[in-house]
């Protein structure tokens, strides 16, 4: 996408010879949401004979040779064997899981990494429908909301009441400090304050209200983090039987398409494949569509050293 296209794209409207992904202005959305497609694939899984085992957490990873043997959850209560590991777990907790413990310099690595958490505070808005955008993104410094999304605007059938709308304001911080501790009531509204100050919505329409937490919703793309994530892979590239995918188990800002297409390739690399999963396009090549040299992911700001 360059500002030349962008400009030929509204005045040509549809009839341009290509469409550019960022310009698109329809597109297909799973009715009920995303969640949609999980619930499908999992449905599928236990159809074929798979087993999924909601509610449990990965708290250790035996090994032995070069490859892994068995993974345990919550705690050892429960013990897998198997030929093959897909893990999509955050990459600091797949080092920190593995016993016996791999080398000095990659826990070292894991330890260094960092993510940024998330929050969600739902909104039931009565009335008319606020503003006609999917999402908004918020650069008022008055405000500590980031973004917004309109729900209905996805899909009507998300929100299920007419005459309502579900908005999603959308809060960035860190597990622990004020915003992620708050309770659900002062997050509330705290939400419905900032609707008013942005103008969007008065806090007498607002009817009801949930908060949604994400931990480690975003990797850090912080000084030395490609170095340290660099380390980690070296490792990791010693058991044959071990492959990490996605946005969190690669460390790796991606699109959700780019995180997905990592774990259908892993599973191709399965059946014989020679797939790099490294190399899946980083976000920013994905948007502008120019060359990167750089596949591992965004660049990063370099530090000024002020005397």
């Amino acid at each position: 996408l360059s500002l030349s296209t962008a400009l030929l794209g509204v005045f040509r409207g549809r009839s341009g010879a290509a469409t550019i992904k960022t310009l698109i202005d329809t597109f297909s959305y799973p009715r009920l949401g995303p969640g949609q497609m999980w619930e499908k694939a999992a449905a599928d899984v236990r159809a074929m004979g798979g087993l999924i085992e909601m509610g449990s957490q990965l708290t250790r990873i035996r090994h032995e040779g070069g490859r892994v043997l068995s993974i345990e959850a919550n705690g050892g209560a429960r013990s897998f064997e198997a030929d093959e590991f897909i893990l999509s777990m955050p990459l600091q907790e797949t080092v920190l899981a593995f016993d016996p413990p791999l080398s000095v310099d990659a826990i070292a690595a894991a330890r260094k990494l960092r993510y940024r958490d998330f929050l969600t505070v739902a909104l039931v808005v009565e009335g008319d429908n606020p503003f006609q955008d999917n999402w908004i993104y918020i650069h008022e410094p008055g405000v500590r909301m980031g973004r917004i999304q309109n729900f209905r605007n996805w899909s009507e059938a998300m929100v299920g009441r007419p005459g309502t709308t579900c908005l999603g304001l959308e809060y960035f911080c860190f597990a622990g400090d004020g915003l992620w501790t708050a309770s659900d009531e002062s997050l509330v509204e705290l939400g419905k304050r900032e609707l008013a100050q942005l103008g969007l919505v008065r806090p007498d329409r607002v009817s009801e209200g949930t908060v949604v937490r994400i931990e480690k919703a975003y990797p850090v793309y912080d000084p030395g983090y490609r170095e340290n994530v660099g380390i980690i892979r070296r490792e990791l590239d010693k058991f044959t039987n071990l492959r990490v995918v996605g946005r969190n188990g690669m460390h790796k800002y991606n699109n959700q398409d780019h995180s997905m297409m990592t774990a259908m390739l892993a599973v191709r690399n399965l059946e014989g494949g020679r797939f790099n999963l490294w190399n899946v396009n980083s976000d920013a090549e994905y948007h502008e569509g120019g060359p990167d040299e750089d596949q591992t992911g965004r660049r990063v700001p370099q530090r000024i050293d002020t005397d």
